[in-house]
């Protein structure tokens, strides 16, 4: 079986990515004569370590920003992008877009120009919008029931799918993590953070990760917990009015020394600041633009580390976190989030308890359950076409 795999990303430092390079493995590492040929974004962040060397890789799909660009740019990079995916399509069996729209309808175009079948994942944000956008929603609308079938990512992004179209080709299949890629191993010395206690975020600094929230509850508590600090992971624009709002509620609250914006981390790094903090605060909101958080490895990533994570409720939080188990599960707003937050700083023993109960919840979400699953779905489809 060979599959065409279309990403924007085999970075460690976004989701997308890890998605790719952890599922795909996986894959292989069960289905032995599995072949992927992945055709990369023009402009991408880089490769991860974690990349099979085995992987042909072209590149072939326009920039992230795609959804974004004027109409004539738009059919440009259209026209160019299939001229290179077509050729990889022809020699798959099966194409799939693990980039949303509209780089998934570049594949279903290319797909069906080689008459393969194709699947997409609906990871969030750019899965939804579309289909309501003036511009993108008629295109987006006729694109979505050709595919043989949407990989929804969480519930609540099945969910906000349904309420904008009705598909009986959507089908859950949640995100997971390599446990023991998190295992506790050697800190790292010399960094910001070591030998500080401190609260953890992260994601790139934008309205829908909900950063606003999670700083503003820690402000709340922070008085009582003097000695932590509040470290946040995630590419920032120091000219965003978003981030500039953050940066003028900690000023105002005199804790600009508490809470330390890191920016992009190695995933070493991340790693180490996983390992060491005393809680995840992650708190994803509905953005005014239509963003949302639809799953959110990072919570998966924090219990494989031992660390209890605060999501908020309405957001793909709820298909990551297990309430009380791997952590809280709390209404959208700063008094909610830091009264969850309080007892994980003040109680010791609770941090302990959550730390054995998340890593334990965190070996049972693992990627050879999703490959498994992802793999039957492609023996379906691909049995039902040879018939």
């Amino acid at each position: 079986m060979r599959i065409a795999v279309l990403t924007d990303s085999l970075a460690d430092t976004d989701g997308v990515g890890r998605y790719t390079i952890r599922l795909f493995r996986a894959m292989q590492a069960l289905r032995k004569d599995l072949e992927v040929e992945v055709v990369l974004a023009r402009k991408h962040p880089g490769l991860s370590a974690e990349v099979p060397a085995a992987w042909p890789i072209r590149i072939g799909l326009p920039p992230d920003y795609f959804f974004h660009v004027s109409p004539a740019r738009f059919h440009a990079y259209a026209f160019w992008s299939l001229a290179r995916i077509a050729p990889v399509a022809r020699r798959a069996d099966l194409v799939h877009a693990v980039k949303d729209y509209p780089h998934s309808w570049i594949g279903l175009r290319a797909a069906e120009r080689a008459r393969r079948p194709c699947v997409m994942t609906a990871h969030g944000t750019y899965s939804v919008v579309p289909l309501s956008d003036p511009r993108h929603g008629e295109r987006a609308r006729r694109a979505y029931p050709r595919f043989e079938r949407i990989l929804c990512v969480s519930r609540h992004t099945r969910q906000l799918i349904e309420e904008r179209m009705p598909l009986s080709n959507l089908e859950v299949v949640p995100n997971a993590v390599d446990a023991g890629h998190y295992a506790e191993r050697p800190r790292l010395r010399d960094r910001a953070w070591t030998g500080q206690r401190y609260v953890l975020g992260i994601g790139s600094l934008k309205e829908r990760k909900g950063q606003h929230l999670a700083v503003a509850a820690f402000l709340r508590v922070a008085a009582e917990f003097p000695d932590v600090k509040h470290f946040v992971v995630g590419a920032y624009d120091g000219g965003d009015p978003y981030f500039r709002s953050i940066v003028a509620a900690v000023d105002a609250a005199g804790a600009s020394g508490r809470v330390v914006f890191l920016g992009n981390v190695t995933e070493e790094e991340k790693i180490d600041l996983l390992l060491g903090a005393e809680a995840f605060v992650h708190t994803p909101v509905l953005a005014a633009d239509g963003g949302f958080e639809g799953f959110g490895i990072v919570y998966l990533e924090a219990a494989a580390s031992g660390v209890a994570s605060i999501g908020t409720l309405g957001s793909g939080a709820e298909d990551a976190i297990a309430e009380g188990v791997s952590g809280r599960l709390v209404p959208p707003r700063p008094d909610a989030i830091a009264e969850a937050l309080r007892p994980l700083l003040a109680d010791r023993a609770m941090r302990e308890r959550l730390r054995a109960s998340s890593i334990e919840y965190a070996r049972g979400v693992s990627w050879d359950r999703n490959a498994e699953k992802v793999l039957g779905i492609y023996d379906e489809i691909l049995g039902r076409r040879d018939r």
